[in-house]
């Protein structure tokens, strides 16, 4: 028998609506990715852009960011699916962006980060029938040692709560330990919106609640219950219309 390969981002969309990850990871019906999903996906690769050139020895001007983010959230490259309001409000997310990126070039301008990895890929066994894999962002080196470092689009305020109790932060420190064979010294969250920058750590009885957490998910995953978790997300849910005509 074949082991369960999961994604990170499988977690995330499970824990947020079994059903719609049914839809969208399982029977792969055709959805559009949400327009807050869209920006923050736009605003992570063009940043992942910024760092592989900095990890090559070149800083890369606001304009090209700017260009590349264009390139991105215009869709001329064809990366993603965004489902967009109206042209209005698109034209207004981008400035939004803008002024994201701009901020952090110019902290970047003076200061760049040491850089030690880019979108580092990991596969990590959970058991003998389980493996999630993902990406780690950035590391890169800093006063309290190697870091993990991410780069926050969204409108909520940091909360301590979320920021200890985070999955995907929590796999991450147990692929570093992995690759490393040290635990992370420090994991950094930077929210751009909000100009603010939190630290997190992530210890041994986070992982033990991470694991039992995954336990959870992939006896919920075999049983085939995926229901639906109504909330005011279903509002710009991409697969809506579909959990309205599931019985």
């Amino acid at each position: 028998m074949q082991p369960l390969e999961l994604t990170v981002n499988d977690l995330y969309e499970f824990k947020a609506c079994p059903l719609r990850f049914k839809f969208m990871r399982l029977d792969k019906q055709p959805v559009k990715m949400t327009e807050n999903d869209g920006l923050r996906e736009a605003v992570k690769s063009t940043i992942s852009y910024f760092y592989f050139n900095l990890a090559q020895g070149k800083l890369v001007g606001m304009e090209d960011l700017k260009q590349k983010f264009g390139s991105i959230w215009y869709e001329r490259n064809k990366i993603y699916n965004i489902m967009y309001d109206d042209k209005v409000k698109q034209r207004k997310r981008e400035l939004e962006a803008i002024s994201m990126l701009a901020s952090f070039h110019r902290q970047q301008k003076f200061h760049p980060d040491k850089v030690v990895a880019v979108n580092l890929d990991f596969r990590i066994p959970f058991g003998d029938d389980l493996y999630i894999s993902g990406q780690i962002p950035l590391i890169r080196e800093s006063p309290r040692g190697l870091e993990i470092a991410h780069f926050k689009v969204g409108n909520h305020k940091p909360d301590e709560f979320w920021t200890k109790t985070d999955m995907g932060l929590t796999i991450e420190a147990i692929a570093f330990e992995s690759i490393f064979k040290q635990q992370v010294p420090s994991i950094c969250l930077h929210y751009l919106k909000a100009g603010t920058t939190v630290y997190t750590k992530r210890t041994r009885k986070d992982y033990q609640r991470l694991y039992k957490t995954i336990r959870m998910i992939k006896k919920t995953m075999e049983e085939g219950w995926y229901y639906p978790r109504e909330s005011y997300h279903c509002d710009k849910c991409p697969a809506k219309q579909p959990c309205m005509e599931w019985t």
